[in-house]
């Protein structure tokens, strides 16, 4: 029998940052959850935070939306380095679908970009150990114009 880290499955993950910039801006929270590939939960859910650094404001707007203060992530966060090095092991899991909700178009940007500020590759965990990624959002846009009354 293999192990669970070895199973194919998936990880449904979602960032609140200080801005609407993924390049620019610096992630507040990481949540994320282990499924098998039946979707029964693996595990305890992941939830963390990210300190700001010293040379960044986050956009009052984004921290309205999240809820999440400054305050809040210096207290109870990780530096970016260390915050960095958590995703990159939750998505480093071999045989791994990272699925997320508009996560093409912003959270895999974010990932890209905290994982080149802290020198891990910023692509391979897309692909390597055969892992790949998962956007719902356009499932969900497929759903609603094949079939709006059902969703």
């Amino acid at each position: 029998m293999q192990d669970s880290a070895s199973q194919p499955g998936f990880l449904f993950h979602d960032y609140e940052t200080f801005g609407t910039s993924p390049s620019l801006d610096r992630p507040s929270q990481f949540a994320a959850i282990r499924t098998d590939e039946d979707l029964n939960i693996v595990g305890e859910p992941e939830v963390f935070y990210c300190r700001i650094a010293d040379d960044y404001l986050p956009q009052p707007q984004a921290v309205m939306v999240t809820g999440i203060t400054p305050q809040e992530a210096n207290a109870r966060g990780d530096n970016e380095a260390a915050f960095a090095r958590r995703v990159h092991d939750l998505f480093t899991v071999p045989k791994t679908c990272i699925v997320g909700y508009n996560n093409v178009r912003f959270d895999d940007e974010v990932t890209r970009n905290i994982f080149y500020r802290n020198f891990y590759d910023p692509y391979a965990w897309s692909w390597q150990h055969d892992n790949s990624r998962w956007d719902l959002l356009d499932v969900m846009r497929a759903c609603y114009a094949l079939r709006p009354e059902g969703i």
